[in-house]
């Protein structure tokens, strides 16, 4: 308001510390980018190299046959008390698949200490899991006698990078139409997942963004708009984690396409994804959908119906958007429930999960 109505102040010269300030900020930012040059252009040492992976497969094998042991004794036990219903337990074991170099088994642990025993189905989730977790570390015992992308889909559940070879995945460059996101909260970590559906390729990609829970996480795509651009995926039997190669910024975008028709074909890609990796725990759908009278599930063009899980505000918000007509929605499919993440309103997509800002 004062320079509005007053001649704007004349330019002066910088005092002192102004000066040495911004120097010595550029001389940081020109040192981090040396270092940076040369880290990349920096042989490798392949023995160094070597003897790290030797260690670090040392360790996760420390932490396999720990995880292994503690699950018979669970099972010993019953799932009905004990460590099994403790969510210290679960904390405390994932710390130690930290510690053994195995973020993927601490991410899975994690997972069960703080959503499973809780959740009303626990005495089917909790089986379940551990059913999940047992087939995993046995698969880990034979690891060597699958093929490569079986191979790469281990080394991620475990926490590791898909390839140990430098081999990258399919880079594909399409029109990618943001459909969805979600933020969640776990252990301080804010993990932002971004599902893009591509227009031309019809195919599914996940881009995962993190950040302490301190922070927000920066968020270049808007959901209901379109970024061209390609994406790099993960190695893997049904691989959907993508890279973005270039940052690009988001562009205004139509109401795309259903990518099913029905249920019955999302159900057929579940299956056939399951069958090329049966730890996959969720797909991403976009298909027109509508809630039953009850607002327990949520109903195709044809009538079929599977099981929705949300609250009470959001299952109004989604009837009323809906008005009793099918409505282009975006969400997970977990074999279990459907899992709401964004609905379009008129041309305007709308999402469905909180956001952490």
């Amino acid at each position: 308001m004062f320079l509005a109505i007053s001649a704007p102040p004349s330019a002066g010269e910088r005092p002192p510390w102004v000066t040495e300030w911004i120097a010595a900020r550029a001389a940081r930012a020109e040192k981090s980018q040396a270092a940076t040059h040369e880290k990349a252009t920096k042989p490798i040492d392949e023995k160094a190299a070597e003897k790290r992976r030797v260690q670090r497969e040392g360790r996760v094998a420390e932490g396999v046959a720990l995880l292994r042991q503690n699950l018979f004794d669970i099972t010993g036990d019953g799932l009905a008390g004990g460590n099994a219903r403790d969510p210290f337990f679960w904390k405390e074991l994932a710390k130690r698949m930290i510690d053994c170099q195995a973020p993927g088994l601490a991410g899975t642990l994690l997972h069960i200490g703080d959503t499973v025993i809780y959740d009303a189905e626990v005495d089917t989730e909790l089986p379940f899991e551990l059913g999940r977790l047992h087939l995993l570390l046995h698969a880990l015992e034979y690891s060597d006698g699958y093929p490569p992308s079986t191979q790469a889909d281990l080394r991620a559940l475990i926490g590791g990078r898909s390839s140990t070879s430098g081999e990258t995945g399919e880079v594909v460059e399409d029109d990618w139409f943001v459909a969805a996101r979600k933020v969640e909260e776990l252990d301080h970590l804010l993990t932002s997942t971004t599902w893009l559906l591509g227009i031309k390729s019809r195919r599914w990609a996940r881009v995962l963004r993190f950040a302490p829970a301190h922070l927000t996480i920066s968020e270049p795509w808007a959901v209901g708009t379109l970024m061209h651009g390609s994406l790099q995926f993960e190695l893997g039997s049904h691989p959907l984690r993508a890279t973005a190669v270039i940052e690009v910024p988001s562009l205004p975008s139509s109401t795309p396409k259903s990518h099913e028709a029905d249920l019955d074909l999302m159900l057929d890609r579940f299956a056939n994804a399951l069958a090329g990796n049966p730890f996959l725990r969720s797909i991403p759908f976009l298909i027109s959908l509508q809630p039953s009278a009850d607002g327990t599930r949520l109903m195709d063009g044809n009538g079929r119906a599977l099981p929705w899980l949300a609250k009470r505000d959001i299952v109004l918000r989604v009837d009323c958007i809906c008005g009793g007509q099918p409505t282009l929605m975006c969400g997970e499919w977990d074999g279990c429930r459907i899992r709401l993440l964004a609905i379009c309103d008129a041309g305007t997509w709308i999402p469905l999960t909180p956001s952490y800002l």
